[in-house]
């Protein structure tokens, strides 16, 4: 275990990129960080040959999302990646948006939103990449199963 695991298991604050840790801080030090913003996840086009995808991972991100804590050793391992502001930031960060999407075993189709993000610029930022990693893995094993069925 790392950090400080809430009630509901391991921390997943880590499951994003530096990218995303350094735009967060970039956000906060010019102000735009808690700018309301919507951020969509959907797929641009599918592999050549399928007419459409499965939704899978919902709960599994959602899940994710709740236990996305910055605990002391999830921040010892950020200094120098990120400035001590961020770091304060970041440790009393909680997710406050609001999310909305596909229900799990739906069908989707390029350029549907499968999800969409509501909340803190900051909020989308530093979700995009668990959210795109989950949603991406679960799906694509879904729908090659749905394609063997």
């Amino acid at each position: 275990m790392t950090g400080s695991p809430s009630s509901a298991g391991v921390s997943t604050a880590l499951f994003t990129d530096r990218y995303e840790l350094t735009m967060t801080a970039a956000a906060l030090a010019d102000g735009t960080a808690h700018r309301r913003c919507v951020f969509e996840v959907f797929a641009r086009r599918l592999p050549d040959g399928r007419r459409y995808g499965v939704v899978a991972g919902v709960g599994r991100l959602l899940e994710s999302i709740e236990r996305f804590r910055f605990g002391s050793e999830e921040l010892a391992g950020l200094e120098g990646v990120v400035d001590a502001g961020t770091l304060d930031w970041l440790a009393d960060y909680r997710f406050s948006g609001d999310i909305d999407g596909y229900p799990e075993g739906e069908l989707y189709f390029p350029g549907s939103p499968v999800l969409t993000v509501s909340g803190t610029f900051a909020d989308a930022v530093l979700l995009e990449t668990l959210s795109l990693s989950i949603l991406n893995h679960d799906s694509a094993v879904a729908s090659a199963a749905a394609r063997m069925v």
